[in-house]
């Protein structure tokens, strides 16, 4: 994530012009983790809105301005989580493999082939959350798995071995 030390220290204070460049920043990468998450676009906006929302009235008691990302994907973490308990609370369970790929039209991909990013979507899917998550934050978002395991409570150790065996599980997938 891209974004400006000296908008997180003015945020803290309510500048709201300051919030409104972080959120320009950052937005986008948050929508991607939710819906690599979640699986559904509008369930993915609903959890980064609501993590916005809990950001802009929480960042005063942000002590460490230079972990803005990781505090705001903890965030948005509980809101994917919620969501998907919610989602599998209820009756009807939309299909994982069933996607709006066309909302993915504006967000950056690591490829420009249409059909690769259905494939990369479905194996996602064969993820469960915990993984989902480790692989978008670790691959598609760049981050340690020190970091990775500070947002998912879980220990590092733990996260590098889960990522490997999901990427060997998307590996297999993609190959068959």
């Amino acid at each position: 994530m891209n974004y400006e030390i000296n908008d997180v220290e003015k945020a803290k204070v309510g500048n709201k012009t300051a919030f409104e460049n972080l959120y320009s920043a950052v937005h986008r990468d948050l929508y991607k983790f939710a819906f690599y998450t979640i699986g559904n676009s509008e369930q993915a906006k609903d959890a980064v809105s609501e993590t916005f929302l809990d950001a802009y009235k929480g960042i005063g008691k942000l002590k460490n301005t230079d972990k803005f990302d990781i505090w705001i994907i903890k965030i948005l973490s509980g809101k994917c989580k919620r969501q998907m308990r919610e989602k599998y609370d209820k009756v009807t369970i939309q299909n994982p493999k069933v996607i709006q790929f066309d909302e993915l039209t504006g967000v950056e991909g690591k490829t420009d082939n249409k059909e690769e990013k259905i494939d990369l979507e479905m194996a996602m899917s064969i993820l469960n959350k915990t993984d989902r998550m480790i692989v978008t934050l670790c691959i598609i978002e760049g981050y340690k798995s020190e970091e990775v395991g500070k947002i998912l409570h879980i220990k590092s150790s733990t996260i590098r071995s889960k990522l490997n065996r999901s990427l060997n599980k998307l590996k297999k997938y993609l190959e068959d």
